[in-house]
C-alpha cells in the first residue's frame, strides 16, 4: 500500500515539474527552450504522464517550441484541421477542429 501512495507523490512532483519546464520554455531563448523542451518529454515519458494540449505546443520532430517566427499556422477549411509548419525542420502537425464547429451549430 505504501508503494501507491509514493507513486502518487512522484507523479504530482514530476506533473509540477513539467509545467514549470513549459513555462521556461515559453519565456526563454530558443536553444535554452529546446533544452527545457527535451527535459520536459523525457520525464513526462519516465513518469508515464500525458502531455495533453502541450503536445500542440512544440515540434514533435526537433523539439522547438512553436512561435511566430519559426512555425507558419494554417486553417484548412476543407479538411476541417489546423496545419502547423515547423520552419526550422519542415515537419507538418496537424490536428482538427471539426468538433467544435459540430458544438457551435448546435448552440445556434
Amino acid at each position: 500500500m505504501a508503494y501507491k501512495k509514493d507513486e502518487e507523490k512522484f507523479k504530482g512532483l514530476a506533473e509540477e515539474r513539467v509545467e514549470i519546464l513549459f513555462g521556461l520554455a515559453k519565456t526563454d531563448t530558443e536553444e535554452s527552450a529546446r533544452e527545457y523542451l527535451k527535459s520536459a518529454i523525457r520525464i513526462a515519458k519516465f513518469c508515464n504522464l500525458r502531455l495533453g494540449n502541450k503536445k500542440g505546443l512544440f515540434c514533435r520532430q526537433c523539439q522547438t517550441f512553436f512561435n511566430p517566427e519559426n512555425s507558419r499556422v494554417r486553417l484548412n477549411s476543407k479538411k476541417k484541421r489546423v496545419e502547423i509548419l515547423c520552419l526550422r525542420c519542415g515537419y507538418k502537425r496537424f490536428y482538427g477542429y471539426g468538433k467544435e464547429q459540430k458544438e457551435k451549430r448546435r448552440k445556434k
